[in-house]
């Protein structure tokens, strides 16, 4: 069953406040909802085939609940309001995140998912958004997405390391520099080029961000330079292109990048 998308032009925009979603998101994963939601078991009891197993359907019941509820504070608004576009915009993102992650491959299409949580969670979730909220994001665009979306989240832990440098986790540090490389490495394959794509704009914007750590690194009486993979720095890593369903989801790397991985021997 193919699922087309319901838009021919994704937005980008909920990005230029994707670091207060990540908090958000973060926020929400880490309270605890042991029994709070009871419209989640009836939802994961009918779907359960549509994923791996009941617990994964419920465990993804309740983190839309609070997701919905921490980026709307009033927890009952049926529509995008103007003031808001970019917070339903990134909860449609999350959705198909989730979704996609979450269900067996091709079960379902994301929307009729998120439409059964709706019709299922009158209680718990209360909210029936407006119809074209949720809708499916384009595969191509969704893995896009993906890698920039962990991009920030991985430049806003770098982030809260560097904010106090008398205790900085080294070895986190490089372990996590080092992993932006690889989302970084496929960002620039699917950019090269003259490729002026809304997703391309957006990774300069993340490149002008990320930059903004290398002052962190260095200061009086410390130098983490050396535990840190600036994106110049990522080797450039052979990159093909599989003919997976014929989008770019089927980037693999093909030669394994070395990265400053002499430094997980040195004793911090």
């Amino acid at each position: 069953m193919g699922c087309k998308p319901e838009k021919e032009v994704e937005s980008y925009d909920f990005f230029e406040n994707i670091e207060n979603y990540i908090d958000k998101v973060n926020d929400a994963q880490s309270s605890s909802s042991d029994g709070e939601f009871a419209d989640c078991d009836n939802f994961s009891e009918a779907y359960r085939s549509s994923f791996k197993d009941k617990q994964i359907a419920k465990s993804l019941c309740e983190q839309l609940i609070k997701i919905y509820k921490s980026l709307n504070n009033s927890g009952t608004t049926t529509k995008c309001s103007n003031n808001n576009k970019n917070g339903c915009g990134f909860f449609n993102y999350w959705v198909n995140f989730k979704i996609s992650k979450d269900m067996i491959n091709g079960r379902n299409c994301i929307n009729e998912i998120y439409n059964a949580f709706e019709s299922h969670c009158i209680k718990d979730f209360g909210v029936i958004l407006d119809p074209g909220i949720i809708y499916n994001i384009n595969k191509d665009e969704l893995y896009k997405m993906n890698i920039l979306y962990s991009l920030y989240d991985k430049y806003t832990q770098l982030d809260t390391i560097l904010k106090n440098t008398s205790q900085v986790d080294k070895q986190s540090l490089l372990n996590l520099s080092n992993a932006c490389c690889s989302d970084y490495n496929q960002a620039s394959y699917i950019c090269n080029g003259d490729n002026n794509s809304t997703f391309c704009t957006k990774l300069k914007s993340f490149d002008l961000k990320y930059e903004q750590l290398y002052s962190k690194l260095v200061g009086q009486g410390y130098d983490f330079s050396d535990y840190f993979t600036k994106l110049s720095e990522c080797p450039n890593t052979k990159i093909i292109a599989t003919a997976v369903t014929g989008t770019v989801v089927g980037l693999i790397p093909l030669v394994g990048v070395l990265y400053k991985v002499s430094k997980l021997n040195i004793n911090l």
